[in-house]
């Protein structure tokens, strides 16, 4: 399975509201870190904790995988999350994420916020 393949599981394992199918997807020692290098999660306990809310709370999201370059193992792409719920309001959010995907599995996500705006928004759900 190519790793834009195993991205677009993903997100489709997401918006369809499939924890473990999506956790399936990431490696047991998987970190999600932000642009500044704060690190979110690392590892399937943390991971659990952090995705948990976002698939309970999160009940129209759609992401739209745009401007995507790919690279053997690794994936950038821009990200529209649209109707994305931000503090109560719903809202379209826009950033950048880097992914390093290996043997069918996501090892690693970093995610760029271009704005305050879209930095308060990931706020919001970590």
């Amino acid at each position: 399975m190519s790793s834009m393949h195993v991205l677009e599981k993903a997100i489709s394992l997401l918006e369809s509201k499939d924890l473990d199918g999506f956790l399936a997807l990431l490696s047991p020692d998987c970190v999600i870190m932000k642009d500044d290098g704060e690190v979110l999660a690392k590892g399937t306990e943390q991971l659990h904790a952090f995705y948990t809310p976002i698939f309970n709370e999160q009940a129209q999201l759609k992401i739209e995988l745009a401007d995507q370059f790919t690279t053997g193992s690794v994936i950038a792409v821009r990200e529209v999350n649209h109707d994305m719920n931000v503090n109560g309001e719903i809202k379209d959010v826009d950033s950048v994420w880097v992914y390093k995907v290996i043997d069918g599995k996501i090892h690693y996500m970093h995610v760029f916020s271009p704005d305050e705006e879209t930095n308060n928004a990931l706020n919001s759900l970590s």
